[in-house]
């Protein structure tokens, strides 16, 4: 497990593109926190990291948006979504499964009991109006792995 606390939106984005930096093909990253607390800023860096060159925004409307890159990032904004029947009807098992790139959830626990055994979960919380606490946590050998580098750049615990 990782934490850490961010100063700034950028220094938020710098932890993501570190995160981004360490992913493998097949990445599951799951994002919580509440409204406003850097998700998708944190996505930006996770997309630099992984040398994604288009600019990457939430997908509230659309729910997925796919960046091609040297390994695609599929961005997943799951807060419009109210139930499993929707859940399902994304055909998340293709993105989970079968697509080779960096799956990365906003508001993940909308689907957690879709999540297989091994990801890698992000919490972001408000400490105030600039500073957010990111901690991390690993299921899964691989991603244990991933927690240890972080660990070694931005661990404060």
């Amino acid at each position: 497990m990782f934490s850490t606390v961010t100063q700034n939106p950028e220094a938020t984005k710098q932890v993501g593109k570190n995160l981004g930096q360490n992913l493998f093909p097949g990445s599951i990253v799951a994002l919580t926190g509440e409204l406003g607390s850097g998700k998708t800023t944190l996505v930006q860096g996770i997309g630099e990291g992984l040398r994604i060159k288009s600019l990457i925004k939430s997908p509230s409307f659309v729910i997925i948006n796919e960046y091609n890159g040297p390994l695609p990032l599929y961005h997943f904004d799951l807060y419009r979504l109210n139930n499993a029947e929707e859940i399902l009807s994304l055909g998340y098992e293709e993105y989970f499964y079968e697509k080779r790139g960096v799956v990365v959830i906003e508001w993940a626990k909308k689907i957690k009991d879709f999540l297989p055994k091994e990801y890698l979960e992000i919490n972001l919380k408000i400490v105030n109006l600039s500073k957010r606490k990111i901690s991390g946590q690993a299921y899964g050998a691989s991603y244990r792995e991933v927690m240890k580098k972080m660990e070694k750049l931005f661990c404060s615990c």
